[in-house]
């Protein structure tokens, strides 16, 4: 019974990973966009103020001209002449003022040395942009420390339709939030909205679309791929209408034993599936035709797949080990037993987050362990034999277990 725990699950899905990246390539040129436009803006200010000061300067030649007069009329102050001459220098230093302000209102700067003292600081400029620019990139990162207790429970082993009997992969739909599991002990694929409420179900019974204990799922736009265990894909709609498979038992070029982990290439497409027990990854084209396969000399247990930009995560159950291979299929280097000190047991699935946080469903050790981009652990959440785990567009965790009460929690 151990071993037919350790052979049936699968993964969650990276929907958007890609896209949060190119977000984040827009976030630099946005920024860098930004040092422009504030160096314009600020030669703009500085001959502003030049303008000022020269007229600062006039007001100033002004003055000392009037005040000349005034020694060579002292004389005759009691003619009130004097006054004459007080009265306009005042005049002229309090329009001067006013014209002062004003331009300090239109440029929206406040009087204050220091602001000025800012504005003509390239270096200062720069280092406020520079400040706003990581206190964007937080914003980004995930933090999973504080999760402990799950926010929503579902744990109710049976056939009903709102029951779940030994679940294995999970995925949720960015676009709608549902939540899609391969019911494998009820050959079906049950669908739950965001708040784990029971929609609907889809897999028939027999036919060509029989569904025979399915493992591993992945959303490709409006369809879902689903691995099962009589060694072929499944491909449906969304809403559960049946499309078509591919795949039968054997060695061969889209031919399958143990088909698990699979995940899609968002530059091109292709379906990358984990043959676990022909100790390879198999590439097949976004209308499921064979294209190439690797990792044979490599891989002896592959369970899980994932794509990052330009490099392809591999989670291999029986070292335990992580594999990252380039997009040429070049092994770049092994992660073996994913962080000293916390390692992993029986690793089924694991889900590579918008942090480039690793999330593994560690069946030995009963926990989710979490890696960040150092493959330093960073947290562990404690959950009876999990299985399927993907995180959806609110960044939350969701695992499916295969413990006793045959759970769907929500973190």
């Amino acid at each position: 019974m151990a071993t037919a725990h350790r052979e049936d699950t699968d993964h969650g899905e990276d929907n958007f990973i890609l896209e949060i990246h190119r977000i984040k390539e827009r976030i630099e040129i946005t920024f860098a966009e930004l040092r422009d436009c504030l160096s314009v803006r600020e030669n703009t200010l500085i001959e502003e103020l030049e303008n000022i000061l020269a007229r600062y300067r006039t007001y100033k030649r002004e003055v000392d001209k009037m005040t000349e007069k005034k020694k060579d009329i002292e004389n005759i102050r009691n003619a009130n002449t004097g006054m004459v001459i007080n009265s306009t220098v005042k005049t002229l230093h309090d329009n001067f003022l006013k014209e002062l302000n004003r331009e300090f209102e239109f440029l929206e700067i406040p009087v204050k040395p220091k602001m000025v003292n800012l504005l003509i600081d390239n270096n200062n400029l720069l280092d406020e942009v520079n400040k706003l620019g990581k206190l964007l990139e937080k914003a980004g990162v995930i933090d999973y420390t504080n999760t402990k207790q799950p926010l929503v429970s579902v744990c109710e082993s049976g056939n009903r339709n709102e029951q779940l009997y030994w679940p294995r992969g999970v995925t949720a739909d960015k676009k709608t939030g549902n939540i899609y599991i391969a019911d494998a002990g009820n050959h079906c694929v049950k669908v739950f909205d965001s708040t784990a409420k029971y929609i609907f179900k889809f897999g028939d019974s027999k036919g060509e679309s029989e569904m025979n204990y399915p493992k591993g799922l992945t959303i490709c736009g409006n369809r879902i791929l689903i691995s099962q265990y009589s060694n072929c894909i499944m491909n449906y709609q969304l809403d559960g209408k049946f499309i078509s498979k591919v795949g039968k038992d054997g060695k061969g070029n889209l031919e399958f034993n143990n088909p698990w982990g699979i995940t899609i290439n968002k530059l091109n497409g292709d379906v990358y599936i984990c043959d676990v027990s022909n100790n390879r990854i198999q590439i097949l084209s976004e209308n499921l035709h064979f294209k190439s396969q690797f990792g044979r000399a490599i891989l002896t247990y592959p369970r899980d797949i994932k794509i990052n930009r330009d490099n392809i995560f591999i989670l291999d159950e029986s070292n335990p080990c992580l594999h990252i291979f380039n997009k040429d299929l070049v092994l770049q280097k092994n992660i073996i037993s994913i962080g000293k000190g916390k390692q992993v047991i029986s690793p089924l699935f694991f889900f590579l987050d918008n942090s480039d946080n690793i999330l593994i469903s560690d069946y030995g050790s009963n926990s989710i362990r979490i890696f960040n981009s150092k493959y330093e652990c960073i947290h562990t959440i404690s959950i009876p034999e999990p299985s399927g785990i993907t995180v959806d567009d609110k960044d939350r965790i969701i695992v499916v277990s295969y413990a006793n009460k045959n759970c769907l929690q929500i973190f």
